[in-house]
């Protein structure tokens, strides 16, 4: 087998191995370690041109230009070192690629790094001694040549430059920083030169200083623990490089100048100048001087030197504790080496920073890019070295150089193989040491220098020391290295790990110290904690990502409460201090409720510890904290004592605790406070400062007394006893003659004669002194008879006397008055009653006065007024005071005439000129200020006596109503023009109270205008024409229109203009009759009535017809609005021939006309019938009066006690011959129930009788039968019918009829021929029979309808709008029960065979029901089989309503379901999209259920908002609870896109929706009680509404009944509810007229607003309410339910109900029941009189009165609207009688008695879901 080698194409490898040197300067990089690996200390690059080159004498011209360095083509470059000549193996190795060398000590591993030379060169010549070899290619072949050169003592490499290289010299700035950073830690090379074509460019030179051993600390750990490396030991060794530049290297410039300029440069620019270093000195100055110990750079021309420091440390290894590394290295490791690091101290680092050339400075040549230093703010450039520099940075900023085995390219160290990375990472450790060593050396060298710092400069140098000791702790925070983070990790580690101390040197506000030693700074403790060190402030709050760093050993701790006790043991605090610590731990302790046993521990520890120096001026002392028990409760209204007063040696001063709450100092420090009475004990005692001694200083006495007078009234009875105990032993009172003890001194009252000791105080203090014991008066028996003799101060005796007021018994004080003891001003004495008080008036007016002169020592709070009680007089009589003002002296009449009008309103305000006629400055009697009132024949003031004086002296501006009354009685037949005066001021005025209106309503004073029998409305009286005066409310101030023209004759009609008319309107008078006026009319006179109407249009030439026409009208509106009238007048008008009728008279024989004649009359309305049967009307027309056929009427008549026809007519079944064939008989039946009950659901349930045709026809109480023929016999029986004796029955054939026998009732029905020609007719009988047993009362197209429906189809029906599936569903149909046969008939009470069969007319006997509660009982009830026949009983409701509360269910599964199906209910089912479950499809929601109710939300929707919710859920679990439901039984959905569905029924499970809520009711004022009340009243009846759909599905009569039933339930509940949720919404209080008169104006009209519930039957002039709120009515009835209600007419919204009638006075039995809207802060009110039993209407005038009383006290008092006002109806003829304003709200005059006021501001719901 035969062998080949490798062929390996070198070039290519050489390129490869390239390829892995990226750096810059790489080949000068090997170049240089191989010279220093040789043993050179000096290294010469040169960089020559191609002419220079080729210079054998190493020499060419030049013309003394400046070389361009960036233009120049380089030829060749020369690297020369002084190093050793090169032996064979030197020659063999670098011929050899991958031969590394195998010196341990030397830095050459890989054997590649010369092969750097071919990234400059294809063919390197390298020559030592006297060998030279040249190295080139051969095609990919490496070739050497061998040759021999002159000796030379350098060994030197040349690179001709490759064609491909850029023909410029490299930037020697650049170089030059590269080589100054690369001689760092070079063990021989000491200088480095670079030189163009022979001329120096840059020279950078390397000095050591002697190395200094330092001490290792005991605590560093020299090795990892391994074994592998240890430290022998570490120099530090000062260090020196210099680097000299050319003018020429400069001129070259940077590749890094720019960004260099753009950032340090800028920066300093930006500076001022003024503050840089340089700024003073001259572009020649010498260079600068140290300005530390440590070197900084010194700049000469073109040199820079920097200092730095060197830490050195000899390392041992172990080679066994690294085995394979000498086959992975190909050398043996070294076991001793060196290891060192390198770091720039601040002062070196700021000297580098602001290193710039004063020439136009590239920047610093020793920062940047392979800089010695990085830029600013770039991170820690710092790096590791393996001689020279690599590409791994250290991550802080400390250079390490050691015998790294690095990767192959130099750019890192190797960590990933084996046991180079073992290695390595021992290494690691090393420098990790080294760093700490390094830091801990700088921090103690600023440590120590801190501490020693001399104290006039302390302050600056440890500023300067302090920003050294942040710098360090800068530079060693670590951050991430590069490119291998692995190494920084490592490094960190081994920095924090290589000590067994747990403390790391950290800079504090102390200095530096350790950092167990240190706290984190707290506000808290700040003021007091002086001892402690803390972080330096630069480091807090994570400023410092080195204190971030330290690991948990070395973590920075907060205070502890050791902390604090060593700092109290320490030293004594300042005042400052122990209020800052005292504050602090209250703070932290004064908040517990109970102290903890630990707690109160380290209270008594602190306690004892605790003491400060006192900064009392007098006495500085030290207290101890343990020795104080009390404080001072500074708050508002318990502070006694002032920070400066003395307290007791137990007390803590005041500043301590004033800031601080009491509370909280008593439970943190088990203090009490300080009473007062402990205080008192401390001040009289001797141990207070003399200029605080009560007995001694007259100030302090008095400030003890004002803080004891202060607190004296609230303090304890004991305390003031105990106080009186202690003052009273001392001489604590000032007087005139010393300190004195309180019993021993006096009042100065009591000084009579100026010879007591009297206290000297600014203020009295007389609770207090009393108590004392201080005198405050002598006995009045031993000064009496002295007084008398010789007269004493006034001021004293009345000071004297109020002070003995309390002592003297009544009879001994006013025995004073009987003594002549009082000073008069002229010197005389007098009894006091004779004196006056001493004012200028009394003086002026000559009045003996009260001597009063001032006495000083009494003080200005003694005045004469106290003498007022003994009789002293204030100010003259009232007869005085007249009589002086009737004085002939003009200046005596003059002040006193002055006085008396100044004090009319108080002094003299019982004046009354009726008691001084003959006073002569008085005007005269019985005028009046107004000139308006003399057309009433009164007399005005004169002019002389002013407008303000005439109302004081009592001169009325007008006369009483009752004058003018009595002055209009005098002169009763006025002048239109002056009657129209009377109104018009009388109008403006408003001065006449309503009793007087109401006499004056009935005084004939109005003059009338128009006569009631002229041609026309237009012609007036004339003015000579004296007609007799008529009462105001007999009359009407608007001219009718046309169709009511004929009142004129019947109606008084006057018009005195607008003003005047409203003056009438006030008084009665009204715009135009309404239905109460016509009434009252027919009533009196009903047949004038007509005949005044007949008389007043034949003057037009109208017709009789015509007027019975006018009178139908003006019955049509009666008929209309009849309801609103009272029961006492509807009574007369069924007792008043009013009602017109008609009937048909017989024709005459000789009439040649076919039509009968009708003949009109006015009858009682039980004398006319209601024609609703059109056939009986034909046969007996001219035997009745009918009334006229319209629905209005028949209503009207009928509530009047007019009959139908069709009761009062008789049928009779005759002749039935029976069918053979009843084969189809079935059929009809079904068909006829099929029709009866389509045509039953839209009738009305009141009209029906109580005979059930579809349930008897289903239980076989109702048969249908075929006949051949059958007659039926018709007869009247009506009392009031005319002429009707002796004529018989009337009989006929028909096609159908109902028979009764044994209680079966058979519809007999004519069998058609084959071919029926009569079908109609039938179905027409049929109807005609079935509506006699079906209704009660019928209407005329009863039977019509009822036909039409027989005869159509079911398909027809459907057409026609019946929902026939529904209603056939609804009635459960299934086939009658066959009628029995003859022979087995049912047993009931035998028939006479001789009587003829019975007919249906009358009910059968079947108890009465309720026509309120329809079919629905029975429905409801589910009662399917027959039930025997009982009074209706209450009960059944009862369960009913229970039974609809029992069927709620829950229906929380998630699947979804539908609702009933509620479509299908025929006409009566109205619009339900309020309550339809179909609109909706839910799902549960996350939060499944709340407060017990599930939650559902619509499918795609968000969940409900949970405030919401949770507000929704409380408000129905009030109203859940009302009804008595389960939590589960109400379901709460979300679905917010449709907000009008308030919720529905499924499966009997009740479900709300939220959303609906959202819309309508949660964006209410919270705060509002009505808001409130608003939401749970609308809630309620929905809910309602949805638990009644448990027993009926459709919304029709019997659903809204069982609402109603539900509903009223729970009302108590509701209002109880009501009144604790919403108390302001339900206020049940009295109501008096005040409250509502504000805006109520006489007469004003009530208007129809279907805005409000409307109750049932009010008597007249009661505002309707609206039908669908009928429960929300009988809600806000509940404390007035026997009040009025009524079904209002249709077509009344927005009509007026006016007023009329003739008034009366009221009695006490009367009262109003009235509803008026009003309301507290704008909000509507209801207003519900309470029905009295004696109420009856007998006129409008109660009315009009109580109108009247609300007019004159709306007048009198100004009080806040309470009602919106309703717009005033015009007074002018022809205006309008409607108002607008619909929803205006109620207005309505009331009594003032039984009232009661019941809030109704809730709009119960926007949908009729109550409907």
């Amino acid at each position: 087998m035969s062998k080949k080698s490798v062929r390996v194409n070198q070039k290519a490898l050489v390129q490869k191995v390239l390829a892995r040197y990226p750096e810059e300067f790489t080949v000068f990089r090997e170049l240089v370690q191989n010279a220093d690996d040789a043993g050179a200390e000096n290294v010469e690059i040169e960089f020559q041109t191609k002419e220079y080159a080729g210079n054998p004498s190493g020499e060419m011209a030049t013309d003394g230009t400046q070389v361009d360095l960036s233009n120049v083509n380089v030829f060749k470059w020369v690297v020369r070192n002084d190093g050793a000549m090169f032996q064979q193996e030197d020659w063999d190795r670098i011929t050899t690629i991958a031969e590394g060398n195998p010196d341990e000590q030397k830095i050459g591993t890989f054997g590649v790094g010369f092969f750097s030379v071919f990234s400059v060169t294809e063919c390197p010549v390298v020559i030592s001694g006297s060998h030279r070899k040249k190295m080139f290619y051969e095609g990919d072949q490496l070739m050497v040549e061998s040759g021999h050169s002159e000796e030379n003592k350098w060994t030197i490499i040349e690179m001709q430059v490759k064609d491909a290289q850029p023909p410029t010299t490299p930037k020697p700035f650049d170089l030059s920083r590269f080589l100054c950073t690369a001689v760092t830690f070079l063990a021989k090379v000491k200088k480095v030169t670079v030189v163009f074509n022979g001329k120096l460019l840059s020279e950078i030179a390397k000095f050591r200083g002697e190395a200094q051993e330092i001490e290792l600390p005991m605590e560093l750990k020299l090795n990892s623990g391994t074994g592998g490396m240890t430290v022998e030991s570490v120099e530090i060794i000062p260090q020196k490089v210099r680097v000299t530049l050319t003018k020429l290297a400069y001129s070259a410039g940077s590749k890094h100048a720019q960004r260099i300029m753009g950032t340090a440069f800028e920066k300093e620019e930006a500076m001022d100048p003024a503050t840089r270093s340089d700024f003073f000195q001259s572009k020649l100055d010498e260079p600068m001087q140290k300005a530390g110990p440590n070197a900084v750079i010194i700049f000469q021309d073109n040199i820079a030197v920097v200092d730095c420091t060197v830490y050195s440390a000899k390392i041992i290894s172990s080679s066994t504790r690294f085995p394979g590394l000498e086959e992975e290295t190909k050398k043996k490791p070294p076991s001793r080496f060196l290891y060192e690091a390198m770091h720039l101290t601040r002062e070196q680092y700021h000297a580098v920073m602001q290193h710039s050339n004063r020439n136009g400075s590239i920047g610093s040549v020793f920062r940047g890019v392979q800089g010695l230093c990085s830029e600013e703010e770039e991170g820690h450039g710092s790096r590791l070295f393996i001689g020279q520099s690599t590409s791994q940075t250290s991550g802080i900023a400390v250079h390490l150089s050691s015998q790294f085995i690095p990767t192959v390219e130099r750019g890192s160290i190797d960590l990933a193989n084996g046991q180079v990375a073992k290695w390595n990472e021992e290494l690691l450790y090393v420098g990790g040491l080294l760093m700490r060593l390094v830091y801990e050396h700088a921090m103690k060298d600023v440590g120590k220098r801190w501490t020693e710092a001399p104290s006039p400069i302390a302050a600056s140098l440890k500023d300067s020391l302090r920003e050294e000791a942040l710098y360090t702790m800068k530079c060693f925070t670590f951050r991430q290295s590069t490119p291998d983070s692995k190494v920084g990790e490592l490094l960190r580690d081994a920095f924090f790990n290589c000590s067994t101390s747990s403390a790391l040197s950290i800079l504090s506000n102390l200095g530096i110290r350790d950092s167990k030693e240190v706290r984190q700074a707290h506000a808290d403790f700040q003021p007091f904690m002086k001892e402690r060190p803390v972080l330096d402030s630069a480091l807090q709050g994570g400023k410092s990502a080195m204190i971030a760093q330290l690991p948990k050993e070395y973590k920075v701790k907060p205070y502890t409460f050791r902390d604090v006790l060593e700092e109290l043991r320490s030293r004594t605090f300042t005042e400052e201090e122990m209020i800052a610590y005292i504050g602090w731990w209250v703070k932290k302790f004064g908040k517990q409720t109970k102290q903890t046993s630990v707690t109160v521990a380290r209270r008594s520890e602190m306690l004892s510890a605790a003491k400060f120096r006192s900064s009392s001026k007098t006495s500085p002392q030290d207290i101890e904290l343990s020795t104080i028990t009390k404080f001072v409760d500074t708050r508002p209204g318990y502070r006694f004592v002032e920070n400066d007063d003395p307290l007791p040696p137990d007390t803590i001063p005041i500043p301590f605790t004033s800031s601080l709450d009491s509370n909280k100092v008593m439970v943190a420090l088990g203090w009490k406070h300080l009473s007062i009475v402990e205080w008192i004990q401390h001040v009289v005692s001797s141990q207070v400062d003399p200029s605080q001694d009560i007995r001694q200083n007259d100030t302090f006495s008095e400030k003890v007394l004002a803080t004891l007078w202060i607190s004296w009234s609230s303090m304890k009875s004991t305390d003031r006893a105990t106080i009186v105990i202690h003052m009273r032993s001392v001489k604590c009172v000032p007087t005139n003659q010393g300190h004195f003890k309180p019993q021993d001194a006096y009042l100065p009252e009591a000084d009579l004669f100026n010879e007591l000791p009297v206290i000297q105080l600014s203020q009295r203090y007389d609770n207090v002194l009393r108590d004392l014991g201080v005198n405050r008066h002598v006995k009045w028996c031993d000064l009496e008879q002295r007084v008398l003799s010789t007269g004493c101060s006034m001021m004293r005796l009345t000071s004297y006397l109020q002070t003995l007021r309390t002592s003297m018994d009544a009879q001994e004080f006013m025995h004073v008055k009987e003594l002549p003891i009082f000073a008069c001003e002229t010197g005389t004495r007098h009894y006091i009653q004779q004196l006056y008080s001493p004012v200028p008036i009394h003086r002026d007016l000559g009045l003996p006065v009260l001597r009063w002169d001032d006495d000083p020592t009494i003080g200005p709070t003694i005045g004469y007024e106290s003498l007022y009680e003994l009789g002293l007089r204030q100010y003259p009589s009232l007869e005085l005071i007249i009589e002086n003002a009737s004085s002939d002296d003009d200046r005596v009449r003059t002040l006193a005439y002055n006085f008396f009008i100044r004090h009319l309103d108080n002094h003299y305000k019982h004046y009354h000129p009726a008691n001084f006629p003959i006073s002569a400055f008085l005007p005269y009697k019985d005028v009046f200020t107004s000139s308006e009132w003399e057309i009433f024949g009164f007399h005005t003031v004169n002019r002389s006596v002013t407008s303000r004086d005439r109302a004081r002296l009592k001169v009325k501006d007008r006369p009483t109503g009752a004058a003018i009354i009595q002055a209009m009685r005098e002169n009763s037949s006025p002048s239109k023009h002056i009657a129209r005066k009377w109104f018009e001021l009388l109008a403006v005025k408003g001065i006449l109270t309503a009793d007087e209106l109401v006499d004056l309503s009935e005084m004939k004073i109005v003059p009338p205008q128009y006569a009631s029998v002229i041609p026309s409305p237009d012609e007036t009286i004339p003015k000579d024409a004296v007609l007799p005066a008529v009462e105001p409310y007999m009359c009407f101030y608007s001219i009718p229109d046309h169709s009511k023209a004929h009142h004129m004759a019947i109606f008084t009609y006057v018009n005195y203009g607008q003003t005047a008319n409203r003056f009438l309107k006030m008084c009665g008078a009204k715009l135009n009759p309404d239905i109460s006026d016509i009434v009252e009319a027919m009533i009196a006179d009903p047949q004038g009535y007509l005949d005044k109407t007949e008389a007043y249009l034949a003057k037009f030439g109208l017709t009789k017809a015509q007027a019975y026409r006018r009178y139908l009208d003006d019955l049509r509106q009666v008929a209309a609005g009849y309801q609103t009238l009272t029961k006492e007048l509807r009574d007369r008008m069924r007792n008043a021939p009013i009602f017109i009728s008609l009937r048909n008279k017989r024709r005459a024989l000789d009439r040649s006309s076919g039509a009968d004649s009708q003949e009109y009359a006015l009858k009682h309305a039980h004398e006319v019938l209601i024609a609703d049967d059109l056939e009986s009307l034909q046969l007996f027309s001219e035997h009745i009066f009918v009334a006229p056929k319209e629905e209005v009427f028949e209503k009207f008549y009928r509530d009047h006690g007019s009959a139908s026809l069709s009761g009062c007519v008789k049928h009779v079944i005759m002749n039935v011959v029976p069918s053979k064939r009843n084969s189809d008989a079935k059929d009809l039946q079904h068909h006829v129930w099929e029709r009866l009950a389509i045509f039953l659901l839209d009738q009305e349930s009141m009209r029906r009788s109580g005979f059930d045709v579809l349930k008897s026809m289903k239980e076989g109480g109702f048969t249908v039968k075929h006949c051949k023929s059958l007659e039926i016999s018709k007869s009247l029986e009506f009392e009031h019918a005319i002429d009707l004796n002796g004529s018989e029955p009337k009989s006929e054939h028909a096609l159908a009829g109902i028979e009764v026998i044994d209680g079966i009732r058979t519809l007999w029905v004519v069998q058609e021929k084959k071919k029926p020609d009569n079908s109609r007719n039938r179905w027409y009988d049929i109807a005609v029979a079935l509506c006699r047993v079906t209704f009660k009362t019928h209407k005329t197209n009863d039977t019509l309808l009822l036909m039409t429906i027989l005869d159509a189809k079911l398909d027809d029906l459907k057409s026609r709008g019946y929902d026939v599936d529904a209603i056939k569903q609804n009635v459960e149909l299934a086939e009658p029960v066959r009628a029995p046969k003859e022979s087995q008939p049912t047993p009931t009470e035998p028939t006479p065979d001789n009587q003829p069969r019975n007919t249906p007319d009358d009910p059968p006997a079947t108890p009465l029901r309720l026509p309120f509660f329809g079919n629905i009982i029975d429905n409801l009830m589910g009662n399917a089989k027959e039930v025997k026949k009982q009074p209706f009983d209450h009960r059944r409701i009862e369960d009913t309503v229970s039974r609809a509360l029992r069927s709620c269910q829950s229906d929380a599964g998630s699947q979804r379901q539908e609702n009933q199906d509620k479509s299908k209910a025929g006409k009566k089912l109205r619009d339900v999209k309020y309550c339809d479950s179909h609109r909706t499809k839910l799902v549960r929601c996350s939060n499944n259920d709340k407060q017990g109710m599930p939650v559902f939300k619509a499918i795609n929707s968000r969940d409900p908002p949970e405030a919401l919710l949770e507000t929704f859920s409380l408000l129905l679990v009030d109203l859940r609870e009302l009804f008595g439901l389960a939590p589960n039984h109400l379901h709460i959905f979300w679905q917010p896109d449709d907000t009008e569905l308030m919720g529905f029924n499924r499966n009997d499970a009740i479900y709300l929706n939220l959303a609906h809520y959202d819309e309508k009711h949660a964006n209410l004022p919270p705060d509002d009680d009505n808001s409130r009340a608003t939401t749970y009243a609308a809630w309620y009846f929905i809910i309602a509404h949805e638990i009644a759909h448990n027993l009926v599905v459709f919304h029709d009569e019997d659903h809204e009944l069982l609402v109603s039933l539900i509903a009223q339930r729970a009302l108590i509940g509701l209002r109880q509810l009501l009144l604790e949720k919403a108390p302001g919404a339900i206020n049940m209080a009295p109501c008096s007229i005040d409250a509502i008169k504000q805006d109520v104006e006489p007469d004003e009209p009530v208007r129809v607003d279907r805005s409000q519930p409307k109750p049932n039957n009010p008597p007249k002039d009661i505002p309707i309410l609206r039908d669908e709120d009928r429960l929300s009515h009988d809600l806000f009835e509940l404390d007035a339910s026997r009040s009025p209600q009524v079904n209002p007419r249709d077509g009344d919204e927005g009509k007026v109900v006016r007023r009329s009638g003739k008034m009366a006075k009221p009695t006490a039995n009367d009262a109003q029941p009235s509803l008026i809207a009003c309301a507290k802060d704008k909000e509507p009110v209801r207003v519900v009189p309470q029905r009295t039993s004696k109420w009856r209407r007998k006129s409008d005038k109660m009315k009009f009165k109580d109108y009247l009383i609300l007019k004159e006290q709306k007048r009198k008092e100004k009080a806040a609207s309470l009602c919106n006002k309703q717009p005033e109806d015009p007074a002018e003829p022809g205006a309008s009688d409607n108002d607008d304003n619909g929803d205006a709200p109620y207005e309505a005059c009331l009594s003032p008695d039984n009232f009661e006021v019941i809030r109704h501001d809730i709009h119960l719901l926007d949908a009729p879901a109550i409907s």
